[in-house]
This record gives C-alpha cells, structure tokens and sequence, in this order.
C-alpha cells in the first residue's frame, strides 16, 4: 500500500485498548526500535514487570493503547503507545486555589517496521488525545472496563524532534505536543575521582526505602510554589512528587537492567542543615540514578530541591563517589531549576573548576528527550507546565 493511499484511508483505523496479543505485537515493535543488547526475552520481562509489579504500573495506571483497522479490532497493530497515569496540581488562570487533577506520560510510541511512514501514529496520538481527556471527540471513544481518569494535560519525551509530536493534535484548534525551548536545557559536567569517600557532616544518602516520606515533603513544596505562581493570565500546572511509582521510576528501570552498584543502592543525597554546620534551614534534596541506559549513559540527577550556590562543590564531590563506582565519565541534568535571586546556579556550576568541564545548552533535536506538554483545558489559556526535570520522564 503506498503512502498517499494509506494516508487516504485513515479514517478506516481506531483506537483501542490493547489485549494481550496485541501487547506482545506493540512489545515486538519497539524491540525492534530499542532493543540495545537485550534479547526479547529481556525486553519483555521489563515490559511485564512494570505492568504486573511496578507502583507506577499496577492497578491500570500504566496501559498500552494500539491502532486497529474498525472491520478488524481484535487483530493486527499498526501503531502503539503507552500511557502512564500521574497525580498533578493546577493552579488556573485568574484562580488564588491549588486543585488536583490527573496528567498522563506518553512512551513507547511505535510503529511496526511494515508499516512505517504512513500516518499511523499521527492517527494513534490524535485520537489518544480524547480518550485521556473531556475534549469533545468526533470519534466513538474506546469501550473498556478499565475506569479512564480524565486529564488537563499530558507529557511525551521526543527523540524525533521538536515538530512532529506537536502535529498530532485532537483538532485543527489545537496542537500536539509541544516543545518550548526553555524547559528543554541540560548541563553536562564530568565526572572526577573522588578526594573523600565519605559524606561530610550533614550529607546523607538517600536510598528507595527513603523516598514515601521525602516525596510527601516535595509534594507540599511543589504545591506551596504553585500557591505563589500569578496565574492572572494563564494556568500554571505540574506533576506531584508523591504520585505513585514516578520519583522511583528512573532508578527503578535503571537497577532492572544491570546489576546494583552497590547494595543497597543509593538514588539520592540530602543536607539537613541540623546535623549539620549551619542549624537550621530548609533541607536540600538531590535524587538521581547513577546508570539508566534509555536515557543516556551517563550519571543522572533526576530532581533537585533547595540547592544553594554554595553547596555545589560538596555535592558534587560526594556525587563523584557514586557516579565514579558506577564507572561514569559525565553527569547529566535537565532543566535546571533557578535558585536564589543572589545567584544562579549555572553559574555557581560552572565556577567548581576547569577540570569539571561544564556545558549548558539546549538538548539535542534529534535523541535529545525533548519534552513536549500537550494541554487539554481552555482553547484560549495558553497554561504552562512550570518544570520539567528528569523524575518525569518515562
């Protein structure tokens, strides 16, 4: 079938709810994308587990969603994708009042190899944008005995690009996913041997078994940031930390695929300044993963709370001790988050020394993970996710 045929007939495809077959067909197509060394016994493993195990994929919040010819539902994939379903907070426009709302990840978009490049994912994505939401549909939603949580708006990491997802809209009033330059930045700095293997004074790991209590903390933080945010001209939405399974999914994933750098393995560092030197403050928090392939080979900060200029260089001599143990050569962050008004922290990065060889700038077009929002509220509110590090990703 050529492409302008195939294109033609679009509308002879719908979206569905995938069963089990039809998961195995979505599994095989993207082994075949991101494969990397595993075998597909491997890959399937993962995909299971997170579905049958996880937090953040039991009890339906992670599902697959597939393209299928209307006269043939039950049969042949011609595209996939999965959805994650997160707790957020949104701050409306012209609002003084912090609500709860749902917000979706987008992942493992694909194709199968036999029928690339003739808008089936496009189709996929545009009719997923109404099953994930209250918008108006033209089309006949999916029938399922799965509860669907409606959302305000939804997430997808693009390595194709910043315009093709943002093409895969719900109507000609709307685009997709889009990309704004701003949130997709990223500081490389290399790694060095560590001087200390021990914490100083203050400094503690941060380990899985850690993470209910310091997410409940990020979650009233997050929330009492977005209190303060003027939305008098447009929304303000974000992810919540405590939704379940999300802060523990990257260095989750990254643990299943190898073997623990050490055991138990730490996924973050914190300073709570009353053990510490100064007696009293906010407390800092830094989470990472020190190896996730899908990301990116490299060591990587996935969250950071209350980080001041000058606990810069501690921090990233402890983090040397882990990254260097887990034999990294660059440490990776996204989207930057500012700092005191005093300084930016950028800056304070790049001041640690010549040897740390620090980069900043936008990520890359192409395998870049470039992160794109789609909003599902007023037409007219041009809302704003206000951050987007690395914990979101999926």
């Amino acid at each position: 079938m050529t492409t302008e045929i195939a294109r033609a007939n679009l509308d002879n495809y719908t979206i569905r709810l995938a069963h089990d077959d039809q998961k195995i067909q979505h599994a095989r197509a993207g082994y075949d994308h991101w494969k990397k060394d595993n075998t597909f016994e491997q890959y399937w493993d993962i995909y299971t587990r997170e579905r049958n195990e996880s937090p953040w994929g039991i009890n339906d919040k992670l599902l697959t969603w597939v393209l299928v010819r209307k006269d043939d539902p039950e049969g042949e994939i011609y595209a996939g994708c999965e959805t994650y379903l997160r707790k957020g907070f949104i701050k409306r426009k012209e609002s003084d009042i912090v609500e709860n709302t749902y917000l979706y990840g987008i992942a493992s978009v694909v194709t199968p190899k036999q029928h690339l490049r003739n808008g089936y994912a496009t189709r996929l994505l545009s009719l997923l944008h109404h099953e994930l939401s209250s918008l108006p549909s033209p089309y006949s939603s999916t029938t399922s005995d799965i509860p669907l949580h409606k959302a305000l708006g939804s997430i997808l990491w693009s390595d194709v690009g910043s315009t093709f997802y943002s093409r895969c809209s719900s109507s000609s009033e709307r685009k997709g996913w889009v990309v704004r330059n701003s949130q997709n930045t990223q500081l490389i700095w290399k790694i060095v041997p560590p001087t200390e293997t021990e914490l100083p004074k203050g400094w503690e790991w941060i380990y899985l078994s850690d993470l209910p209590g310091i997410k409940s903390e990020l979650s009233k933080s997050v929330k009492q940031n977005l209190e303060k945010m003027d939305t008098s001209n447009k929304s303000s939405f974000v992810h919540d930390p405590s939704s379940e399974g999300t802060m523990e999914f990257v260095p989750t994933k990254g643990t299943w695929q190898r073997p623990l750098i050490i055991d138990p393995e730490p996924v973050g560092i914190r300073y709570n300044p009353e053990n510490g030197s100064e007696g009293k403050g906010e407390e800092t928090i830094v989470l990472f993963s020190p190896k996730m392939i899908n990301i990116g080979d490299r060591f990587l900060i996935t969250y950071i709370h209350n980080l001041r200029s000058e606990q810069i260089p501690t921090l990233l001599n402890a983090l040397d001790i882990i990254a260097s143990q887990a034999g990294q050569k660059e440490g990776w962050i996204w989207d930057l988050p500012s700092i005191d008004s005093s300084e930016d922290l950028l800056e304070a990065w790049r001041s640690v020394g010549k040897e740390r060889e620090v980069t900043f700038g936008r990520r890359n077009e192409i395998d870049g993970h470039l992160l794109g929002v789609a909003w599902y509220g007023d037409v007219d509110d041009e809302a704003e996710l206000v951050e987007g590090q690395m914990w979101t990703w999926m």
